[in-house]
């Protein structure tokens, strides 16, 4: 809840206070209401710009047989207008379909592939929230609805995850943060996002421009290649995509990049931009490549090794693809394992198998997962956990089960870790079928070795 200095109408922070705990940006470096009320308006060069740069990406992938999609993502206020407060909400309209929908004859921006999602979001406003409160951003609920807009235009993709649920967390949002010490809100998220291999060099710069996402999910729904660029609504979709491509790169920034799509070679190509940045677009042609300054090092940026190889490996494609495949096969031989009894796992990049493979594995992040994808026996009785760790943790068994409508709850379990050898036995619910594992097997950084795995009619220990 917003304490009581923070009445609906007031600017704090830059933050404008809306009706029921909802925040908004206020003006920030695109002055978002000024543009949005008509205060100030969109110039001919912006307009200009747009069109440009919208037909040279189009020819770019249509010479290269690539699907092409651009995404402008409207603002919060347009579709939470009945919250925000007076004057705002009387005079606020669509910067797009005010300043550039008149550029496409007849206002058809679709047969362009432009998607401009705010009936499809105004429409499932109604039916849940679709924005985080305490957030510019769009919640899970939000992302969902936008991802199946996409799928609208690009074949093949998903409309449903059966495996994710979509529940309400806590969770702190940009907003909130500049607004100074606000607690987490209530919101809709992604409890799993599912575990893909991610590299990326987004700690390591000194702003977000040049922010590059690979993922690449050897579970993924088909074996083709995506490339993002946009900023960070389109950013929050990433795990979904991640679900339908094997690879996925992502790449924040204004400016096109056709040098890099070039040696990426993907299937599909979807820029982007947040409706607010609309105010002013600059050219393409005034972009500099971000080729080698993602993986140059200076005073201000040290990328990571594992990133830079990554990103080496997947611009190899074009012209040297057995590097490219050899990168990947490495990846999934030192992040897949087989677990006797039990099935065939997957682990995220925040944990390492060590060398031999009797030692184990080393934590090396604060969420290392274990996904355990395809069962090779039957689930029936108690889930028993055998471990040996060298810290005190917490251990988290989540069970996997198909759900269309994303709501049904997870079924989750605990069990403390303490320093040494033990046995666990978790009590599993088996009234409805069991589609995989995840398994947390710490909360810290640090050591440990699944001794074993198994299925037990009857625990004859301790239970959760």
């Amino acid at each position: 809840m917003l304490s009581h200095e923070h009445n609906v109408g007031n600017i704090i922070n830059n933050v404008l206070i809306g009706d029921k705990n909802q925040l908004f940006l206020h003006e920030g470096n695109y002055n978002q209401f000024s543009f949005l009320s008509g205060e100030e308006l969109v110039s001919g060069d912006s307009r200009k710009n747009f069109l440009s740069n919208l037909k040279q990406r189009q020819n770019f992938a249509r010479q290269r047989n690539i699907d092409f999609l651009h995404i402008v993502f409207p603002c919060k206020p347009l579709i939470l207008r009945h919250t925000c407060p007076e004057p705002y909400r009387s005079n606020i309209r669509s910067l797009f379909l005010h300043s550039y929908s008149p550029l496409f004859p007849g206002r058809n921006y679709e047969i362009e592939h432009v998607l401009y999602p705010l009936a499809a979001l105004i429409h499932e406003q109604i039916v849940q929230d679709c924005y985080w409160k305490n957030d510019t951003h769009i919640n899970a609920a939000g992302q969902l609805c936008i991802y199946r807009e996409i799928a609208k235009f690009i074949k093949g993709m998903s409309r449903d995850f059966p495996l994710f649920r979509i529940q309400e967390q806590l969770r702190q949002g940009d907003l909130g943060l500049m607004l100074g010490k606000q607690d987490p809100m209530p919101g809709l998220c992604f409890p799993w996002l599912g575990e893909t291999l991610q590299f990326s060099n987004t700690k390591e710069l000194p702003g977000n421009t040049g922010d590059v996402v690979i993922t690449h999910n050897p579970l993924s729904k088909s074996e083709r290649r995506l490339v993002l660029f946009g900023d960070s609504f389109i950013k929050t979709i990433l795990h979904l995509f991640a679900q339908d491509f094997r690879t996925v790169l992502y790449i924040r920034g204004p400016y096109f990049q056709p040098d890099i799509i070039n040696l990426f070679e993907p299937d599909v190509l979807i820029t982007s931009e947040t409706e607010r940045y609309l105010a002013g677009v600059d050219s393409d042609n005034n972009g500099p490549s971000l080729l080698l300054s993602s993986i140059q090092s200076s005073t201000q940026y040290q990328p990571t090794d594992d990133f830079k190889r990554a990103f080496s490996a997947q611009l190899s494609h074009r012209t040297y693809p057995k590097i490219r495949a050899q990168w990947e096969a490495d990846q999934e031989r030192q992040h897949s394992f087989y677990i006797d009894g039990i099935g065939e796992a997957l682990h995220n990049c925040e944990l390492i198998q060590l060398a031999p493979a009797e030692e184990g594995f080393e934590a090396i992040g604060p969420v290392p997962v274990i996904h355990i994808h395809k069962l090779s026996t039957e689930p029936k009785g108690d889930l028993v956990v055998e471990m040996d760790s060298n810290v005190n943790s917490r251990l988290k068994i989540t069970v996997l089960r198909n759900c269309k409508e994303m709501e049904s709850p997870l079924e989750i379990h605990e069990h403390d870790v303490t320093q040494g050898i033990q046995k666990m036995h978790l009590k599993i619910d088996h009234s409805q079928r069991i589609d995989g594992l995840l398994l947390q097997p710490l909360h810290h950084v640090g050591t440990f070795k699944l001794l074993k795995i198994s299925w037990q009619s009857s625990a004859i220990d301790e239970t959760d």
